[in-house]
């Protein structure tokens, strides 16, 4: 395969991954809706935490899943802006690898005041560095991706028993 077309495959994984990330973070901003829409029936609207006995033990026992929940969600959106949140480990880029599609690396380590230096850069680069550049994003944006997918399947499994909690103490509550 030619250069010129491994950093067109290449970019279009890229993009198909960064896609399904975008997909991912709008499941967490779903399941953090139901979350605040569940707090606000619990406390607010059936008000089954004013209940006694195991009605208020069930709604606080919802409360917590779905204030985890809740929690998780919002990880899953907030920004990944290093290898060590895309891994979960100290990484750092190899010395001959500039990955000037990752917008934090090219931030900091290229300030306005360098931003000759940067075009410099990526005009110096040939097809086969561009190649390399667009399959390391691939790469990376694969395993953000996979952490995102865990986390809105835990996120939205605790929002769903949650649910069944919630279920069971209006049922007893009668």
């Amino acid at each position: 395969m030619e250069e010129l077309d491994r950093f067109k495959a290449y970019s279009a994984m890229a993009e198909t991954s960064r896609k399904w990330v975008s997909v991912m973070d709008a499941k967490a901003g779903f399941i953090s809706a139901l979350c605040a829409a569940s707090l606000v029936f619990i406390w607010s609207g059936a008000k089954l935490a004013d209940s006694q006995g195991c009605v208020r033990t069930l709604a606080i026992t919802a409360t917590i899943l779905i204030v985890a929940s809740l929690f998780l969600a919002l990880q899953i959106i907030l920004p990944r802006t290093n290898l060590f949140q895309a891994f979960r480990k100290r990484l750092v880029y190899a010395d001959d690898y500039h990955p000037i599609s990752f917008f934090s690396y090219v931030a900091e380590k290229y300030p306005s005041e360098k931003h000759k230096e940067f075009l410099e850069l990526v005009d110096s680069m040939d097809e086969r560095a561009l190649a390399r550049e667009a399959l390391e994003q691939h790469y990376t944006i694969c395993h953000v991706l996979q952490r995102k997918s865990k986390g809105v399947a835990i996120a939205g499994w605790m929002w769903l028993v949650s649910a069944a909690v919630i279920v069971v103490a209006m049922t007893l509550r009668g």
